[in-house]
């Protein structure tokens, strides 16, 4: 086997497991630790894997900002609203964080509910739906974000208690829920502080993924929707802190 040969199978094996080390290279390909070692090196070459001791492993941690006008509306977006407003029962109280996966949630509502928000996306979708009340968070107007934001909002939040909130995911890894930015981070904590149940609504993507703020340990999740099967190793932390994990099927996003 030639050495892009197997670059290509160690791509795939971060893919997998997050890390590949010197001595799984050694034993899988039956090459010596020299050219082990090179495979490293033009393995760390490649965008989003860094070197480690011993080994390499994918680049998780991530400073990168996306608008929310940037956000495409994709099939899995479509896939994933579907699911999740099929777990809304009839007259839940709910949180609903900004997301455009959330928003295009917000249209499938078929159930009279209470919505509690911050985002004026949601506001705009839930408005056209008689049966459901809207309540919607002060402070300051993010344009960024398409969020409302800050100190007012998260006291007004103390006003409520609902039973599930509906979380949008920013990067989500082993150590849990994080984003970007700071004051996203400290309401999307505000908002699970008043719920009973934490629902997040996350494309395949984002998982494995690490931002700056940190906002929650996976033990804070009670439900986890994607749109692709999860890694073993990722569906194991999974089960170890009992999250149930919701695959959206591809055909749902078609009507």
């Amino acid at each position: 086997m030639t050495q892009e040969e197997r670059l290509i199978h160690l791509v795939s094996l971060i893919e997998q497991q997050g890390k590949v080390m010197l001595h799984d290279i050694c034993e899988q390909f039956s090459v010596s630790r020299d050219s082990a070692r090179r495979d490293l090196v033009k393995l760390t070459q490649q965008p989003g894997i860094q070197r480690i001791r011993g080994g390499a492993m994918r680049a998780t941690l991530t400073a990168k900002l996306e608008s929310y006008a940037e956000k495409p509306v994709s099939e899995a977006k479509q896939s994933l609203a579907v699911s999740a407003a099929g777990l809304i029962e009839a007259d839940d109280h709910l949180l609903m964080d900004t997301s455009t996966t959330l928003t295009l949630m917000a249209a499938r509502i078929n159930q009279p509910a209470t919505v509690v928000t911050n985002s004026t996306d949601i506001l705009q979708q839930l408005s056209l739906n008689p049966d459901v009340r809207v309540h919607v968070l002060g402070g300051r107007f993010d344009p960024f974000h398409r969020a409302i934001l800050g100190a007012q909002a998260e006291k007004q939040l103390l006003d409520y208690r609902v039973n599930k909130a509906f979380i949008g995911v920013c990067a989500l890894s082993e150590n849990g829920l994080s984003t970007n930015n700071e004051q996203e981070a400290s309401l999307k904590q505000a908002m699970m502080a008043q719920a009973q149940q934490i629902i997040l609504v996350c494309e395949h993507s984002k998982l494995g993924q690490e931002n700056f703020h940190h906002i929650c340990g996976l033990d804070a999740i009670d439900v986890l929707i994607t749109d692709q099967p999860l890694t073993s190793s990722f569906a194991e932390l999974c089960d170890h802190h009992e999250i149930q994990v919701m695959l959206a099927q591809p055909n749902q996003g078609q009507r």
